[in-house]
């Protein structure tokens, strides 16, 4: 797992110091890219936009920054198995279920040339796999400073998003508060790059383009935007930059 040894101040010199539109993952928003072939509500394109920002963050210099938490990191690695048991659970009824219906065709449908798929196997998840883990290993992580427990603490208890009175989730809340540091810091040190904030958890955060009312505001405060998926990010900030052109 990598390690974030860098804080969010750290991190601010380096981002100032290369100036690139940034998009900040929480661990939903890395883990629906392992979702994609078994959700159907996800869109394919998050799976192109994830290996797109892996070559994006591999050229150099590089043309975007993808950064994360050590929170989220820690989630990731902790949830990553889970989440790709079930996509191989599904890739194996799927798989199963592909080959009966072949088998029926070939016997019902004698005068077609009925093939069984061939990248129905563990191809196809390892490849997905590989995107995910070159993504997260290509990310910049940070820990926030002891500030952000204090304030996740208040926000905690205030139920203000992602918190609730009915849920009381404290290190979405670190998360939250380690992103809006950063994306303060940076509008502080004059950083007038895109900033988005990507997470699919509509639950806790609304609906992005604006969100909960408390999520709404905060982002605002900080200039920052809001979207659902890193190919909505990726839109988001293609759109940012033609604006910034007229």
């Amino acid at each position: 797992m990598p390690v974030a040894d860098t804080s969010s101040l750290e991190l601010v010199e380096s981002i100032c110091a290369l100036p690139r539109p940034l998009m900040f993952l929480d661990t939903a928003g890395i883990l629906d890219i392992l979702r994609v072939p078994f959700r159907p509500e996800l869109q394919v394109d998050i799976i192109n936009s994830a290996a797109a920002l892996v070559e994006d963050l591999s050229v150099a210099p590089r043309r975007i920054w993808v950064v994360s938490t050590a929170n989220v990191a820690q989630e990731f690695y902790a949830r990553r198995e889970g989440v790709l048991q079930e996509l191989s659970t599904r890739m194996s009824n799927l798989t199963q279920s592909i080959g009966r219906l072949s088998r029926i065709a070939r016997l019902v449908v004698p005068e077609r040339r009925v093939t069984e798929l061939d990248w129905l196997d563990s191809t196809l998840e390892q490849r997905v796999l590989g995107v995910v883990d070159r993504l997260v290993a290509s990310m910049s992580l940070f820990r926030g400073t002891p500030d952000c427990v204090g304030r996740a603490r208040d926000r905690l208890w205030a139920g203000l998003p992602p918190a609730s009175k009915s849920k009381q989730e404290f290190k979405d809340c670190e998360i939250f508060e380690e992103f809006l540091e950063l994306a303060g810091a940076l509008r502080r040190a004059s950083f007038d790059q895109p900033i988005v904030f990507v997470t699919p958890n509509s639950k806790d955060y609304g609906l992005p383009p604006q969100g909960h009312q408390q999520i709404a505001a905060d982002l605002m405060a900080r200039g920052c935007l809001f979207a659902g998926n890193i190919a909505w990010a990726r839109a988001v900030i293609q759109q940012s930059h033609l604006n910034s052109q007229t």
